[in-house]
């Protein structure tokens, strides 16, 4: 019988745990699970064997990876299945249910009106079936079993349980769960189309693994310059980029001249973007570019959730927990001008905008492209 106790059971991360958004996303995960649970522990493990006090917890949930986001309301779903006698409760993947919601997910409160939707009984997309990665809770008895055979290492491999096993646990599902990005290792080819012809120098501000630094070395032959707060991700780029600067782009005193500087969904986490555009400008050379990619405050997604009155962070997104300066068209450009830039191109991001945004009246002023608009490539000329 599920009671008090759950153990949360999450890989072990130097890179996530030295980030700050995944930090937060940490304690959000285990404030949802304290609203389902009187007693959470958290127990993070490696790649070697582990003494199991988990086996004495009434419930466990397993975590592939330190990314990944579950809600209070799956949960208690989750719990019900064990306390029914289930051996497992695995939960839906968002990426596998968004064909059951008109619209993408952009927010928090998105998410939690899509899983509203799913526990209510929305219909997933036909052939969905769960399997324990990113998540799962089993029941402890089940759980102290099944890491006989399978050491809870080996277990969180595994792309999905056994069909025997399966069967011997008795497997229910229920809730959703989201495993976000790889926040150091998605590279971002969309940038490659707006690289001046001829660039050779490069200098990317926040290269994070250094993977869209590869791609500019492979595709177009720059030769990239990282610059990267994350030490752990920093050693990882150094491997592939021409050189990297482990540090802070505000405070570090930096030399050379490139033809592009590149800074992917960073303005929004500066204190002072002003000095960050100074310092760039004295880098690039003249006939270059600086390019920047920034998220649109004005989108839809986020206006809806203020009018509910909601304004939440996540690790990775619009409203990342990091994010210090917020952004619209009309801010973006001031800014530039303020700065003292002339010659400088905004492109947005679109997404679909949905149909009940096209028709707000009672006096409102709507914008509606800037509704639809997710964030902006900014291009800037030297």
């Amino acid at each position: 019988m599920v009671t008090g106790r759950l153990a949360i059971l999450v890989p072990s991360s130097a890179e996530a745990e030295s980030s700050p958004e995944f930090r937060y996303l940490d304690g959000y995960r285990t404030l949802q699970a304290r609203r389902v649970f009187p007693t959470v522990e958290v127990m993070r493990f490696g790649s070697e064997p582990i003494r199991w006090e988990a086996a004495r917890a009434d419930a466990v949930l397993l975590l592939a990876s330190p990314n990944v986001l579950i809600a209070a309301a799956s949960l208690t779903a989750m719990k019900h299945l064990l306390e029914g006698g289930a051996g497992a409760a695995l939960p839906y993947p968002l990426t596998a249910v968004l064909g059951a919601s008109s619209e993408g997910v952009h927010t928090l409160r998105g998410y939690e009106l899509l899983e509203a939707r799913i526990l209510a009984g929305a219909p997933v997309p036909p052939g969905v079936r769960p399997v324990h990665r990113p998540a799962a809770m089993f029941a402890g008895g089940a759980f102290a079993d099944l890491t006989t055979r399978y050491p809870v290492p080996e277990l969180v491999r595994l792309h999905d349980l056994p069909a025997e096993v399966r069967a011997g646990l008795g497997v229910g599902h229920a809730g959703v769960c989201h495993e976000f990005i790889d926040y150091y290792g998605e590279p971002r080819p969309d940038v490659l189309a707006f690289v001046p012809e001829g660039a050779r120098d490069v200098l990317e501000i926040g290269c994070a693994r250094g993977e869209t630094g590869r791609l500019l070395q492979e595709e177009l032959g720059c030769r990239v310059t990282g610059v990267e707060l994350n030490p752990v991700a920093a050693r990882e780029a150094a491997r592939v980029l021409h050189r990297v600067v482990c540090g802070d782009f505000e405070r570090l005193e930096l030399a050379g001249a490139f033809d592009l500087v590149l800074a992917t969904e960073l303005f929004e986490h500066l204190v002072d973007p002003f000095a960050f555009l100074a310092k760039a400008r004295a880098l690039v050379r003249a006939g270059g570019r600086i390019l920047l990619s920034t998220p649109n405050t004005g989108h839809y997604s986020i206006v809806q959730d203020l009018l509910a009155g909601r304004w939440d962070y996540l690790p990775v997104g619009l409203l990342c927990y990091t994010h210090v300066r917020f952004f619209t068209e009309a801010t973006l450009r001031d800014w530039l001008e303020m700065a003292g830039f002339t010659r400088y191109r905004i492109v947005p991001q679109t997404t679909e905008l949905p149909e009940r945004f096209r028709s707000l009246g009672g006096g409102l002023e709507v914008n509606e492209a800037s509704l639809g608009t997710k964030g902006f490539y900014v291009l800037i000329d030297v």
